[in-house]
């Protein structure tokens, strides 16, 4: 049966949820751009060793009871989610820890709603393409041309606008049900849980944890750039491990 997206305070439970922003924002599409299949470090999903040290601090400090992370938009394809040291982690630490997202089945349905939009801008570009190889160049003041532009242009903004809108406030509204549920499995009235997921959504999160009596930190990271080490690491010969 296919989940259903619902929203509710916790009963005879107080959550404070912690926000940590991810070491490297987390990209969501219904299709993924060709260039990200083909960025090398979206795909293999880097977590440094100090970020992992700044984690195992945050666990100290709060002692969480449950820990989540956005999920990452990658494992659609086949990075293995097992391999992920963060998860590791709150293994180690016996807390427990989920992947937090829309579920499949409202992803699917949200997506078939876009189809329309899919195939209307597939038949513009190819015909688009067929103007330009026909006339060996670029059109500009041909009247058809500038027409089957502005269309696409037109309905290239409304799939993005409406893919916005799932990408935030339908994806966040499921994250915190995420929450809620996995909250709702452990003893006890006072919880805390730690929550890692793009900074972009820290405001919309914020909002629903409000209506639903959830107390929040937000935890933001400072990135800094050692330049003599990188500096030290290419003068050297570097030897790849096999």
């Amino acid at each position: 049966m296919p989940e259903v997206l619902e929203l509710k305070p916790l009963k005879e439970k107080h959550l404070k949820l912690i926000m940590i922003e991810t070491e490297f924002p987390i990209d969501w599409w219904f299709e993924v751009p060709v260039e990200k299949k083909e960025d090398l470090i979206w795909n293999l999903h880097l977590i440094s060793k100090e970020y992992l040290e700044l984690i195992e601090s945050l666990i100290e400090k709060y002692k969480p009871d449950i820990a989540l992370e956005e999920k990452p938009n990658f494992w659609g394809g086949s990075l293995n989610p097992d391999d992920d040291p963060l998860k590791r982690l709150f293994e180690q630490k016996n807390i427990p820890f989920k992947h937090a997202d829309i579920s499949e089945s409202a992803e699917f349905y949200l997506s078939a709603s876009l189809d329309e939009h899919r195939s209307m801008l597939k038949s513009l570009e190819t015909k688009i393409e067929e103007i330009i190889q026909k006339k060996r160049r670029i059109p500009e003041k041909d009247e058809l041309f500038q027409r089957l532009i502005l269309w696409k242009d037109y309905l290239q903004n409304d799939y993005d606008s409406e893919e916005n809108e799932i990408r935030y406030k339908v994806r966040e509204a499921w994250m915190m049900m995420n929450i809620l549920n996995l909250a709702k499995t452990l003893d006890g009235k006072k919880l805390k849980g730690l929550f890692l997921c793009d900074l972009r959504h820290f405001n919309g999160l914020e909002k629903l944890a409000l209506d639903l009596g959830i107390e929040t930190d937000q935890i933001k990271i400072k990135r800094t750039i050692r330049t003599e080490e990188i500096e030290e690491i290419l003068e050297d010969d570097i030897e790849i491990s096999k």
